[in-house]
Protein backbone atom coordinates (compact mmCIF):
# COMPACT_ATOMS: atom_id res chain seq x y z
CA UNK A 1 0.00 0.00 0.00
CA UNK A 2 1.20 3.28 -0.76
CA UNK A 3 0.74 6.26 1.67
CA UNK A 4 1.58 10.10 0.77
CA UNK A 5 2.59 12.37 3.79
CA UNK A 6 2.42 16.07 3.34
CA UNK A 7 4.67 17.81 4.96
CA UNK A 8 6.59 14.69 5.50
CA UNK A 9 9.97 16.81 6.33
CA UNK A 10 8.10 18.36 9.34
CA UNK A 11 8.48 16.81 13.08
CA UNK A 12 5.10 15.29 13.16
CA UNK A 13 5.64 14.21 9.45
CA UNK A 14 8.44 12.50 10.20
CA UNK A 15 7.08 10.49 13.14
CA UNK A 16 4.11 9.34 10.99
CA UNK A 17 7.24 8.04 8.71
CA UNK A 18 8.67 6.40 11.60
CA UNK A 19 5.68 5.16 12.68
CA UNK A 20 4.27 3.27 9.09
CA UNK A 21 7.50 2.78 7.09
CA UNK A 22 7.57 -0.75 7.85
CA UNK A 23 3.73 -1.14 6.70
CA UNK A 24 3.34 1.36 3.39
CA UNK A 25 5.40 1.95 0.43
CA UNK A 26 5.40 5.94 1.82
CA UNK A 27 6.56 9.10 -0.24
CA UNK A 28 6.16 12.62 0.79
CA UNK A 29 5.63 15.94 -0.37
CA UNK A 30 7.60 18.87 1.30
CA UNK A 31 9.41 21.97 -0.11
CA UNK A 32 12.68 20.42 2.01
CA UNK A 33 13.77 17.00 0.69
CA UNK A 34 13.14 14.34 3.25
CA UNK A 35 16.45 12.39 3.64
CA UNK A 36 14.68 8.44 3.96
CA UNK A 37 12.06 9.41 1.22
CA UNK A 38 11.65 9.93 -1.98
CA UNK A 39 10.15 13.98 -1.75
CA UNK A 40 7.89 15.60 -4.46
CA UNK A 41 6.65 19.67 -4.89
CA UNK A 42 3.50 18.30 -6.07
CA UNK A 43 0.84 15.12 -5.91
CA UNK A 44 1.03 15.32 -9.80
CA UNK A 45 4.63 14.24 -9.62
CA UNK A 46 3.52 10.96 -7.87
CA UNK A 47 2.85 7.82 -10.00
CA UNK A 48 1.09 4.55 -8.91
CA UNK A 49 -2.16 4.04 -7.04
CA UNK A 50 -2.22 5.82 -3.70
CA UNK A 51 -4.19 4.53 -0.90
CA UNK A 52 -4.31 7.11 1.83
CA UNK A 53 -2.71 10.41 2.25
CA UNK A 54 -1.75 11.83 5.41
CA UNK A 55 -1.73 16.18 5.54
CA UNK A 56 0.76 17.13 8.44
CA UNK A 57 1.60 20.29 6.98
CA UNK A 58 1.09 23.78 6.91
CA UNK A 59 -1.84 25.99 5.52
CA UNK A 60 0.41 27.51 2.71
CA UNK A 61 -0.29 23.87 1.46
CA UNK A 62 -3.76 24.26 0.94
CA UNK A 63 -3.50 24.16 -3.09
CA UNK A 64 -1.82 20.59 -2.81
CA UNK A 65 -4.65 19.47 0.19
CA UNK A 66 -7.56 20.41 -2.62
CA UNK A 67 -5.23 18.72 -5.51
CA UNK A 68 -4.97 15.48 -3.24
CA UNK A 69 -8.79 14.90 -3.22
CA UNK A 70 -8.37 13.97 -7.41
CA UNK A 71 -6.86 10.69 -6.52
CA UNK A 72 -9.94 9.70 -4.72
CA UNK A 73 -8.22 7.92 -1.88
CA UNK A 74 -9.22 8.93 1.70
CA UNK A 75 -7.41 11.86 3.25
CA UNK A 76 -6.15 12.42 6.91
CA UNK A 77 -5.09 16.33 7.74
CA UNK A 78 -3.65 17.47 11.08
CA UNK A 79 -2.51 20.65 9.29
CA UNK A 80 -3.13 23.41 12.21
CA UNK A 81 -3.24 27.13 10.98
CA UNK A 82 -6.47 26.83 8.98
CA UNK A 83 -9.72 29.32 9.42
CA UNK A 84 -12.41 27.67 10.03
CA UNK A 85 -13.68 28.85 6.27
CA UNK A 86 -11.29 27.03 4.56
CA UNK A 87 -11.90 23.59 7.08
CA UNK A 88 -15.31 23.77 5.40
CA UNK A 89 -14.08 24.27 2.21
CA UNK A 90 -11.67 21.30 2.22
CA UNK A 91 -14.67 19.41 3.51
CA UNK A 92 -16.90 20.52 0.73
CA UNK A 93 -14.94 19.66 -2.12
CA UNK A 94 -14.27 16.28 -0.41
CA UNK A 95 -18.03 15.80 -0.81
CA UNK A 96 -17.90 16.89 -4.28
CA UNK A 97 -15.12 14.59 -5.18
CA UNK A 98 -16.61 11.59 -2.85
CA UNK A 99 -13.35 11.45 -0.65
CA UNK A 100 -13.21 10.25 2.47
CA UNK A 101 -11.54 13.25 4.08
CA UNK A 102 -10.80 13.77 8.25
CA UNK A 103 -9.73 16.68 9.94
CA UNK A 104 -8.66 17.56 13.21
CA UNK A 105 -6.81 19.94 15.30
CA UNK A 106 -5.56 17.37 17.60
CA UNK A 107 -5.62 13.35 17.38
CA UNK A 108 -4.69 12.86 20.97
CA UNK A 109 -7.46 10.16 22.42
CA UNK A 110 -7.76 12.48 25.57
CA UNK A 111 -9.29 15.41 24.01
CA UNK A 112 -12.38 14.02 23.26
CA UNK A 113 -12.92 13.14 26.56
CA UNK A 114 -12.14 16.83 27.63
CA UNK A 115 -14.41 18.33 24.96
CA UNK A 116 -17.49 16.19 26.71
CA UNK A 117 -16.23 17.02 30.15
CA UNK A 118 -15.80 21.17 28.80
CA UNK A 119 -19.43 21.13 27.22
CA UNK A 120 -21.05 19.44 30.51
CA UNK A 121 -19.04 22.42 32.48
CA UNK A 122 -20.03 24.85 30.54
CA UNK A 123 -23.76 23.65 31.02
CA UNK A 124 -24.01 24.67 34.86
CA UNK A 125 -21.28 27.69 34.31
CA UNK A 126 -20.91 30.58 32.25
CA UNK A 127 -17.71 32.12 33.69
CA UNK A 128 -14.66 30.89 32.31
CA UNK A 129 -11.19 31.09 31.59
CA UNK A 130 -8.99 29.34 28.61
CA UNK A 131 -5.68 29.70 28.78
CA UNK A 132 -3.46 27.05 26.42
CA UNK A 133 0.27 27.39 26.95
CA UNK A 134 2.96 25.45 24.08
CA UNK A 135 6.23 25.74 23.17
CA UNK A 136 7.71 28.88 21.51
CA UNK A 137 8.36 26.68 18.40
CA UNK A 138 4.45 26.62 18.17
CA UNK A 139 3.40 29.22 15.21
CA UNK A 140 -0.13 29.61 15.27
CA UNK A 141 -1.55 31.35 17.80
CA UNK A 142 -4.34 30.59 19.59
CA UNK A 143 -3.71 27.15 18.69
CA UNK A 144 -5.82 24.88 16.68
CA UNK A 145 -6.58 22.78 19.41
CA UNK A 146 -7.65 25.76 21.76
CA UNK A 147 -10.04 27.44 18.34
CA UNK A 148 -12.06 24.63 17.62
CA UNK A 149 -12.53 23.85 21.82
CA UNK A 150 -13.86 27.60 21.78
CA UNK A 151 -16.09 27.09 19.00
CA UNK A 152 -17.66 24.09 21.04
CA UNK A 153 -18.01 26.00 24.07
CA UNK A 154 -19.64 29.06 22.16
CA UNK A 155 -17.23 31.52 22.87
CA UNK A 156 -15.29 33.75 20.79
CA UNK A 157 -11.29 33.29 20.59
CA UNK A 158 -10.88 36.38 22.17
CA UNK A 159 -11.19 35.12 25.68
CA UNK A 160 -8.06 32.74 24.62
CA UNK A 161 -4.92 33.22 26.54
CA UNK A 162 -1.95 32.23 24.55
CA UNK A 163 1.33 31.83 26.41
CA UNK A 164 4.51 30.10 24.44
CA UNK A 165 7.34 28.98 26.69
CA UNK A 166 10.27 27.52 26.07
CA UNK A 167 10.20 23.96 25.93
CA UNK A 168 6.44 24.02 27.62
CA UNK A 169 4.10 21.01 26.83
CA UNK A 170 0.77 21.52 24.81
CA UNK A 171 -1.92 22.39 27.60
CA UNK A 172 -5.06 23.37 27.26
CA UNK A 173 -6.91 24.65 30.07
CA UNK A 174 -10.21 25.61 31.22
CA UNK A 175 -11.34 27.72 34.27
CA UNK A 176 -15.24 27.27 35.30
CA UNK A 177 -16.46 29.56 38.10
CA UNK A 178 -19.24 30.64 39.72
CA UNK A 179 -18.73 33.35 42.83
CA UNK A 180 -18.90 30.13 45.15
CA UNK A 181 -16.63 27.96 43.58
CA UNK A 182 -13.88 26.82 40.78
CA UNK A 183 -13.54 24.08 38.51
CA UNK A 184 -10.24 23.61 36.71
CA UNK A 185 -10.13 21.32 33.52
CA UNK A 186 -7.00 20.91 32.00
CA UNK A 187 -5.45 18.43 29.23
CA UNK A 188 -1.78 18.60 28.73
CA UNK A 189 0.36 16.43 26.14
CA UNK A 190 3.43 14.21 27.92
CA UNK A 191 4.68 12.70 24.89
CA UNK A 192 3.95 13.51 21.18
CA UNK A 193 3.17 9.38 21.02
CA UNK A 194 -0.33 10.66 22.42
CA UNK A 195 -1.21 12.03 19.08
CA UNK A 196 0.51 9.25 17.03
CA UNK A 197 -2.10 6.84 19.09
CA UNK A 198 -4.77 8.81 18.24
CA UNK A 199 -4.23 8.72 14.77
CA UNK A 200 -3.22 5.43 14.49
CA UNK A 201 -6.78 4.61 15.25
CA UNK A 202 -8.44 7.01 13.33
CA UNK A 203 -6.30 5.56 10.11
CA UNK A 204 -7.13 2.00 10.74
CA UNK A 205 -11.08 2.75 10.71
CA UNK A 206 -10.72 4.52 7.66
CA UNK A 207 -8.82 1.76 6.17
CA UNK A 208 -11.60 -1.07 7.43
CA UNK A 209 -14.29 1.24 6.01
Amino acid sequence: MQMIIIGISGRMGNQIYERYKEEFDIVGIDYMNHPSVETYQSIEEIKGKTDIIVDFSSPEAFSILEAAMELGCPILSGTTGYSFEQIDALYERAKEKNVCFIWKANYAKGITLFTRLLEECHKEYEILDFVEIHATSKKDAPSGTAKVLAKSLHIPEEKIQSLRLNQAPAIHEIIFSSLDERIFLRHEILNKKAFLTGFDEELRNVLRS
